[in-house]
């Protein structure tokens, strides 16, 4: 595995691996947000890449390939515009469906994004109200069911509701650090 840190959209071998990986989305409810051929559309990943949410030291976009050089899993983090003491964390993630449940992000992506954020006050993660997933995790941790299967690095996230965030619709959980972070 080899994890690559872009900006924008200068860098065309890792823009190509993400083309690649992320041309394989066929799920109507994501598929604007991360298909190349949506790249005009406000919200979709390229969009976001060339308008530079992720420069000038305000956040880093991360790519993860495997040791052919394919598309394994992204994610980023960006300072939130409407409030200069909030980094959003794993920003238009996606996982390969072939590497779902390898937990890549949560052993690559997250350390690496929780060490690029220390001087921020608060630590969000964001997700849309379609992603199920997340959000019958959230609501079994909140409740104190089993997790077990989730590394425990995202038990740090605790619910706080939702919040309009780029003008979507946004379950939000903060990051709450340990005494060691």
């Amino acid at each position: 595995m080899h994890i690559y840190t872009i900006n924008d959209l200068s860098n065309e071998k890792v823009v190509n691996i993400l083309k690649n990986g992320l041309s394989e989305i066929t799920d109507n409810r994501i598929i604007k947000n991360y298909h190349p051929s949506h790249s005009n559309t406000p919200g979709n990943l390229f969009y976001i890449l060339d308008q530079g949410r992720y420069k000038n030291g305000l956040g880093n976009y991360f790519v993860i390939v495997d040791d052919s050089e394919k598309y394994v899993a992204s994610a980023g983090w960006n300072q939130y515009e409407m409030d200069p003491t909030i980094a959003l964390l794993l920003t238009r993630m996606y996982v390969s469906t072939t590497y779902r449940t390898q937990y890549h992000i949560a052993n690559y992506i997250l350390p690496k994004i929780l060490e690029e954020v220390k001087e921020y006050e608060h630590l969000w993660g964001t997700w849309n109200l379609h992603n199920k997933t997340m959000s019958k995790w959230f609501s079994r941790y909140k409740e104190s069911k089993s997790t077990a299967l989730w590394p425990n690095i995202y038990k740090n996230f605790k619910p706080i509701g939702s919040k309009i965030i780029y003008h979507t619709k946004q379950y939000v959980a903060e990051y709450k650090r340990d005494h060691n972070e």
